[in-house]
């Protein structure tokens, strides 16, 4: 009786330690069981964060090509050819690009290209299923350009670094001429390359030059250049003396 008297603080101390013990090792398996929980549903967050990027960029470029049906809508005169975009070649912009059709296609050097509200650029070079275009935001581009409302003529000029803030060069415009307040940006008829009457902008910021006789400003595009997906090239090429 006396060594079972004597023994009972210590068998309530292990109890008391091993339902200690017990509950370290439940609190444990409670641990591992939340952490691969945690794992599970980082996991199913993910899939539905790739699967809503997905339906968001179905939604996008069903928008895009909902807009070239209606450019495609706004210059009837002209046939065109849809092409998606499968490269870029200058960093954040589309500067210049690769689109996936060709010579195969139909298409060819000096080919107006169409993306988004409007003027995009214009095929540089062709291979048998690829193109290359130059967008009108390339440091090389210079698009001869009219007021819609007035004919005004100036030039639109590519600027890289202007870009950056989502505008490019107008310049040339004759102060002498007339301008009201629509400030569209057309092609002009008697550009080189380009035919004439799309669209490309909208002037911005005009002011008057150091010899006092022109203006010079911005222009805001209608294309986004930041992300350009689907184009159309116009097929119609612009005839000499046009």
């Amino acid at each position: 009786g006396d060594v079972q008297t004597a023994l009972e603080p210590l068998q309530k101390s292990m109890n008391f330690v091993g339902e200690e013990v017990s509950g370290h090792i439940e609190t444990i398996r409670d641990l591992y069981d939340l952490e691969a929980e945690n794992a599970r549903l980082r996991e199913e967050l993910s899939y539905y964060q790739a699967e809503n990027a997905q339906l968001v960029g179905e939604a996008s470029e069903a928008e895009e090509l909902r807009a070239l049906l209606e450019l495609s809508d706004r210059y009837p005169d002209y046939e065109t050819i849809g092409a998606r975009v499968i490269g870029s070649n200058s960093g954040n912009w589309y500067a210049t690009f690769l689109i996936d059709k060709g010579s195969e296609d139909g298409i060819a050097v000096d080919m107006n290209v169409l993306a988004g509200g409007g003027l995009c650029g214009i095929v540089t070079e062709v291979g048998p299923h690829t193109a290359t275009v130059r967008s009108i935001i390339d440091n090389y581009s210079n698009v001869s350009a009219v007021f819609l409302s007035t004919q005004t003529p100036c030039f639109v000029q590519g600027d890289l670094e202007l870009y950056q803030e989502g505008m490019l060069s107008i310049a040339h415009i004759d102060k002498s001429m007339e301008l009201d307040e629509d400030t569209t940006i057309v092609t002009a008829n008697n550009s080189e390359k380009f035919l004439p009457g799309i669209l490309i902008g909208y002037a911005v910021d005009l002011e008057e030059d150091a010899n006092n006789l022109t203006l010079s400003g911005h222009l805001i595009p209608v294309v986004n250049f930041e992300y350009i997906e689907n184009v159309l090239v116009i097929t119609t090429l612009k005839e000499a003396g046009e």
